[in-house]
């Protein structure tokens, strides 16, 4: 999942139409997934803003780790 910020806890903030949110709680709704965000360490902020409607991301990849928001 593309993203512009993103916290530890999963959260992110994308390019603001919300495709991706609606997409995953779509796709929770049929099955367990995996939702995974891409980016770079210095993307990572304390924490993004959220609605009861932003899915959260499981794992968020980076140039330096993996983090596991799942934990969080």
């Amino acid at each position: 999942t593309p993203l512009v910020a993103f916290d530890r806890r999963g959260h992110r903030i994308g390019y603001g139409a919300g495709y991706y949110d609606i997409t995953i709680n779509a796709l929770r709704a049929k099955k367990p997934i995996i939702a995974v965000g891409i980016a770079f360490a210095t993307q990572e902020v304390p924490e993004v803003p959220k609605t009861p409607r932003d899915a959260r991301l499981d794992l968020v990849l980076t140039e330096r780790e993996v983090i596991d928001c799942r934990r969080a």
